[in-house]
């Protein structure tokens, strides 16, 4: 029979340990590294796509961590804004995240196969390198090499699993079973590399003319024609610049123009959706805003603590006076019904 002591050490002490050494020690976090080291290397040569992923890293971790702060604000609206803040994830992945990758993988597609090229290059191509490494025009233009979109996500996500399965020892059976399916269904997904058959590449070809000249296998003449020397800086090298002109165009269109436009027209409906709520509209508030002044008390004077103040204050400073001496008036005949009443009767 187990003790307490026990039950403890194999259900809290040995499973916390487990996963600190699995995920959060030393060890881990030099594997992390290393698998994200390993991935930027091998994706280096595509600029504009590790451009674009660190773009949707950055976005999606600002509005996971604005979320998560809001959950644990104390705010009264907080959930309006979370809700708020969750429709805006969703316009980030509409507009800014997912269509620069559909952008950069069919311009990809259009460049390395070289049917989207200057004329002049496209002339040099299919006159000038074709014909020394005896490639046909149907070669020219192959996308086979080309992974899509999809089929570029699936082998990411087969990757990671793989390497989560190989590298961590110990998992618990639910998981390691989860895995496991996850990575026999994305592999079913992938073609099998192994069946294609390999087709020069515009890049194969224009590397292939350069060992050539290296060799001397191709005369002067014909590789002064290209720009520097060099087939592969003249048919090739403008691609990656497209790519990521393209990529950084688009993203500042995206972050500077179109989303604030429709954050604003978003923020607006959600507004005019809680007025609604409230039974109000802009309309109504504005006109209640106008007339606000009407609602304000209209006092008597015997209220009027201001106006009392004052009478009580002019009483107090008048002095002492008769009140007949206060309301008599002076009158100008004063004088004269004094005289005349002195004189009456007497002739002067």
């Amino acid at each position: 029979m187990k003790t307490p002591l026990n039950y403890l050490q194999d259900y809290v002490i040995v499973p916390v340990h487990r996963f600190y050494k699995n995920y959060l020690s030393k060890s881990a976090l030099h594997q992390y590294c290393k698998n994200v080291a390993n991935f930027v290397f091998n994706c280096s040569k595509e600029t504009a796509f590790i451009m674009l992923f660190f773009n949707a890293v950055s976005i999606l971790s600002s509005h996971i961590s604005q979320i998560g702060g809001l959950k644990k604000s104390k705010r009264e609206n907080k959930d309006y804004l979370i809700t708020q803040e969750k429709k805006e994830l969703g316009l980030d992945l509409i507009f800014t995240i997912i269509p620069p990758f559909l952008i950069n993988n069919y311009l990809k597609k259009k460049l390395e196969s070289g049917v989207l090229t200057t004329k002049e290059a496209r002339e040099k191509l299919i006159n000038v390198a074709a014909p020394i490494v005896g490639a046909s025009r149907d070669e020219l233009y192959s996308i086979d090499h080309i992974k899509s979109l999809k089929e570029t996500v699936t082998s990411l996500l087969s990757n990671i699993t793989s390497s989560i399965l190989k590298n961590t020892k110990k998992l618990p059976k639910r998981v390691e079973n989860i895995l496991k399916n996850a990575d026999t269904k994305l592999k079913t997904h992938l073609p099998n590399y192994a069946e294609k058959i390999p087709v020069p590449t515009l890049e194969d070809i224009a590397t292939d003319v350069d060992n050539y000249a290296k060799e001397g296998l191709v005369s002067s003449k014909i590789t002064k024609l290209f720009r520097n020397g060099s087939a592969y800086d003249d048919l090739c090298g403008m691609n990656n610049g497209i790519l990521i002109m393209t990529t950084l165009a688009y993203t500042i269109i995206a972050s500077n123009i179109i989303m604030p436009i429709l954050k604003n027209k978003l923020a607006n409906r959600e507004y005019e959706k809680q007025l609604a709520k409230m039974g109000e509209t802009k309309e109504s508030l504005k006109r209640k805003k106008r007339f606000a002044y009407t609602n304000n008390p209209i006092l008597k004077p015997e209220e009027n603590s201001v106006f009392n103040n004052l009478i009580n204050h002019n009483i107090k400073n008048e002095p002492d006076k008769p009140p007949a001496q206060i309301r008599i008036k002076p009158n100008p005949f004063s004088n004269f019904n004094t005289y005349q009443s002195q004189t009456n009767g007497l002739r002067i």
